[in-house]
């Protein structure tokens, strides 16, 4: 009997999957494989012919990930990764779990009417749940909203 991966392996990279799965699979280990001065700086955003490309916060970040290129290249290797580049980007920050003893942050009624407004003439639901959960977020984020 054959394992999965033998299998799968050359499936996905005949489909061109490869990289995305493996990018996938690095987003989801991303905060256990370093610490956090790293990741809130460096956060992998594609994946081809085994290189993997960085957004990096700024360019004094670039430079100090340039001279440890090859510790992270070593760190990374278990998931095909030869060979990296930086690239200045944003760097989606990290999310918070809450903790048993915290509430979610609780809408307002004005929010909840609002919410409630701008989804009423939404037939599909799963477009209408999926516009609530996004709108929800940016209502009780406590991150203030940018101007351009």
């Amino acid at each position: 009997m054959k394992k999965t991966g033998a299998v799968l392996d050359p499936l996905l990279k005949n489909l061109g999957l490869e990289g995305g799965v493996r990018l996938a699979r690095i987003k989801h280990d991303w905060y256990g494989i370093f610490d956090e001065q790293i990741t809130s700086n460096l956060f992998p955003v594609s994946f081809s012919d085994r290189e993997l490309l960085f957004h990096v916060t700024s360019p004094i970040w670039m430079q100090q990930f340039s001279f440890h290129k090859s510790e992270i290249i070593k760190k990374l290797s278990a998931y095909g990764v030869q060979d990296i580049r930086f690239r200045l980007g944003r760097i989606p920050q990290r999310k918070q779990k809450i903790s048993p003893g915290r509430k979610a942050p609780e809408l307002s009624r004005e929010n909840v009417f609002f919410i409630t407004e701008l989804l009423s003439d939404i037939s599909d639901e799963n477009l209408k749940e999926t516009i609530k959960k996004a709108v929800e977020k940016s209502l009780t984020s406590k991150k203030p909203l940018q101007s351009d």
